[in-house]
């Protein structure tokens, strides 16, 4: 077994060839102690990290000159 556990991280942003991919490699050792819900909750933040990453969004109001 190894000494990671290797999370495959994914963003599709729908255009085409805008997909992004990378592996996120965990200590094994803090894994095992995790709960299922801090799994869980670990695979969210480095999904959200990575999504923000790569992109961009924002929102604003407008001028009337815009």
């Amino acid at each position: 077994m190894k000494d990671v556990v290797r999370i495959k991280l994914y963003v599709d942003t729908g255009f085409y060839g805008a997909k992004h991919e990378d592996v996120y490699e965990h200590p094994r050792s803090e894994w095992d102690e995790m709960t299922q819900q801090e799994r869980e909750e670990l695979l969210e933040e480095l999904a959200v990290e990575f999504r923000n990453d790569r992109v961009d969004c924002s929102a604003w109001v407008m001028e009337d000159d815009e």
